[in-house]
């Protein structure tokens, strides 16, 4: 079947139009020097999209230290879980043994409470936590 350049340019269009139309949501976690706020936006946060997270690494920073002068020698991972299911983890910062690893971001896919924490780990065997005191940060999803 032969399609003309006409429906080919209305597919793209359509394509394009549903991408613009998912809803945008981000969290961020500002800085000491910021008061250390915690939100997401919007709130609540809409099934369906995908949170960009946004976390100013001051706020975690034990377990610092750099191999020959340059290369990271800690990594910042972020964690979630959806109600309580099974924790999925994202790097932040620091090293990463992926090549230009995606900038950090949850697909928000579950309804409900999604919690939310960090962990900055080095080679040499310190660890250190954001975890709001150990209760994780909490976000809602409809």
């Amino acid at each position: 079947m032969r399609h003309s350049p006409r429906c080919s340019l209305v597919a793209l269009l359509l394509v394009a139009t549903a991408a613009a139309s998912q809803p945008s949501a981000s969290i961020t976690f500002q800085s000491p020097s910021q008061g250390w706020n915690v939100f997401a936006t919007p709130h609540p946060l809409p099934f369906g999209a995908t949170a960009a997270v946004h976390f100013n690494v001051d706020r975690l920073t034990q377990c610092r230290g750099n191999l020959n002068a340059s290369t990271p020698g800690w990594t910042l991972t972020g964690y979630y879980q959806f109600n309580g299911g099974p924790v999925q983890s994202f790097w932040v910062a620091g090293f990463s043994s992926t090549p230009n690893p995606p900038a950090p971001a949850i697909p928000l896919h579950t309804r409900g409470t999604l919690a939310v924490w960090f962990e900055n780990t080095n080679r040499w065997g310190c660890q250190a936590w954001d975890s709001n005191f150990g209760s994780n940060h909490l976000f809602t999803v409809q």
